[in-house]
This record gives C-alpha cells, sequence and structure tokens, in this order.
C-alpha cells in the first residue's frame, strides 16, 4: 500500500506504534499557529474555549484586573482543552467533544451568560450563529492565528490523517484529493473532508492518539490503490 499522510507531526511514540503495526506513515504540519498580543475585557465570567490554542492565547493576554480562575466557569471543546484548563486552576463547568455539542449544552442551561469566546482567526462560525439564534449575549475575541503551510507531493496517498478544516483546505491547496480516504480526528473536521475525500472515518476521541489508533483498526480494510 501507499504509505499513509499525517497533516500534523507525531511524537517518536506515536511513530514507533504504527511501525509496530506495519504501517509507514509520512508527516508535515499542514497549518502553524501563532498566538496575538490583545487586550481582554474585565466584566466577563463565562469563558468559552473552543481548543486547547484559545487558551494558550488567553493565558498570554491574561493580565491583572482579569478575574480570577475560580471566579471564571470555563466552557470548552476537546479533553485536551479542558486538562490545559484543570492544569492552570480553572473550573471548568462543561466539556464536549465539538463546538456544535457545546453549544446544545449551552444553550438549554440556566446561565444566560454574558459569555467571552476565545478564537483564532479561523475560526467556524456555528457555534457564535447558535448563540445569537437564542438571543445569548457573548462576544469572540481572536487571540491566536492558523497560518496554512501548503505543500505539493508527488505521489498519492491512500490514506490522509486530519486534525482541522484548515488543514484540509491547506493540503488542497497544492494537490487533490483524487481517490484518497480520510481519517479526521473530530466531526467538524470530518465534515470539511466528505465535500473532498471518497471515504471519511472519525476518531473515537478528539485526540491524536484516537487518530492513530482509528487507522490501525482500519488499515486492514484500506484498498491498495
Amino acid at each position: 500500500m501507499n504509505p499513509v499522510l499525517s497533516t500534523r507531526s507525531l511524537s517518536e511514540l506515536q511513530m514507533m506504534m504504527l511501525k509496530k503495526a506495519g504501517i509507514s506513515v509520512e508527516t508535515y504540519d499542514a497549518i502553524s499557529i501563532s498566538l496575538l498580543e490583545t487586550e481582554l475585557p474585565t466584566d466577563y465570567r463565562h469563558y468559552i474555549f473552543t481548543s486547547k490554542n484559545g487558551v494558550k492565547g488567553y493565558l498570554r493576554n491574561k493580565k491583572k484586573g482579569i478575574a480570577s480562575q475560580r471566579e471564571v466557569a470555563c466552557y470548552c471543546v476537546g479533553e485536551k482543552t479542558f486538562a490545559l484548563l484543570e492544569e492552570k486552576g480553572h473550573n471548568v463547568v462543561k466539556m464536549a467533544e465539538n463546538a456544535s455539542k457545546l453549544g446544545d449544552f449551552i444553550v438549554k442551561q440556566a446561565e444566560k451568560g454574558p459569555f467571552l469566546i476565545f478564537t483564532g482567526n479561523r475560526n467556524r462560525p456555528e457555534l457564535g450563529d447558535l448563540l445569537r439564534l437564542h438571543k445569548f449575549n457573548f462576544e469572540e475575541i481572536c487571540v491566536y492565528e492558523t497560518h496554512l503551510n501548503p505543500r505539493e507531493f508527488d505521489r498519492h496517498f491512500e490514506c490522509m490523517l486530519f486534525y482541522s478544516p484548515s488543514g484540509i483546505q491547506s493540503f488542497l491547496m497544492e494537490n487533490s484529493a483524487a481517490n484518497s480516504k480520510a481519517i479526521c480526528i473530530g466531526e467538524t473536521t470530518a465534515k470539511e473532508a466528505r465535500k473532498h475525500f471518497s471515504k471519511v472515518w472519525v476518531a473515537d476521541k478528539a485526540t491524536t492518539d484516537s487518530v492513530i489508533n482509528k487507522l490501525i483498526e482500519i488499515y486492514p480494510t484500506i484498498a491498495i490503490s
């Protein structure tokens, strides 16, 4: 089989897991992240983080006058986002696997905010659209930028690993999906992948390890081109 392409660098341990499973994987970083300098509002007590990068951007800009960790109720997407918030001593009210499910939880609860959402420059609109629909009071603040790193490949990959819609867009700037298949870290990424790829699987959890486990699980069933 042609090697698999991961659009994110993998750790040495992750590469060893794949090698043990007999899977050849090429890696490159389809996107890069830069944290921004920005002034944070001081009058919010309900924070929403849709990614770990949002937490990093918040921590970079957190200054005196911002509410202390235990004064703020945090809502977040993803286990790694949750883990970083917990590590920094923040009170996490709810963790969901994607922004849509987090939005569904927020609109059904008694607490109506106002909410401060920490986003990137390529933020997906679904959460904001849902809160507007239900007339919630919220503000979005951009604390990081996602940069596309397109790279042309001269060979076909039978299967590709994607970790964000931006990673898919970056890859497709210089390459064709052709008849390739995709494994995605979550449903939001899979929604974008289904527009281009012949078959799409979603990892059981929104982590890189889970993407790798899904690849190992389905690898024997992927047709040889």
